[in-house]
């Protein structure tokens, strides 16, 4: 009987466990966000170019893989980072990591939230996913984490 209950609560913890990794077992190459013209939802992961700069001189570039990067590139510095991100609906969550660039400068863990808007139609979505449309790009708040910038809205491009 003791070992019965130990047996449930090991399940029970097995799933909490479970659980907790479901927004990140959901990250890759076949994650999809929910966008009106497609009921099946478009494919969103890739990588997006910010068409804006950000606190002035600074580019960003990143990917949503399994493993999700960002470069931020301007001012005399260059800096790549990590990134976590997960998707639920329309919705994409982007976390960046802290990430030193060098020369005793940082890029602050910032976060954005974003939407699909439009697809993406090029010959290269085809070849990547034949039959499935891939986001274009994504209208995102950009909201700082240090500092007193305030957010803003950025439109990423898929270039990939």
């Amino acid at each position: 009987m003791r070992l019965m209950k130990l047996l449930q609560l090991a399940l029970i913890a097995l799933g909490l466990t479970i659980g907790a990794l479901a927004p990140v077992m959901a990250q890759d190459a076949n994650t999809r966000v929910i966008v009106p013209d497609v009921p099946g939802g478009a494919l969103l992961a890739g990588c997006y170019r910010v068409t804006e700069r950000l606190y002035g001189p600074y580019r960003m570039d990143f990917c949503l893989e399994q493993r999700g990067t960002y470069t931020v590139t301007g001012g005399g510095v260059r800096c790549n980072g990590r990134l976590n991100w997960s998707a639920q609906g329309r919705d994409v969550s982007i976390n960046l990591r802290r990430s030193s660039c060098g020369n005793g400068v940082a890029w602050s863990a910032d976060r954005l939230s974003c939407r699909g808007t439009g697809l993406f139609a090029g010959i290269l979505a085809r070849i990547i996913v034949p039959d499935l449309p891939a986001i274009g790009a994504l209208r995102c708040t950009y909201t700082p984490t240090a500092g007193n910038a305030r957010p803003t809205t950025v439109v990423a491009r898929r270039v990939n």
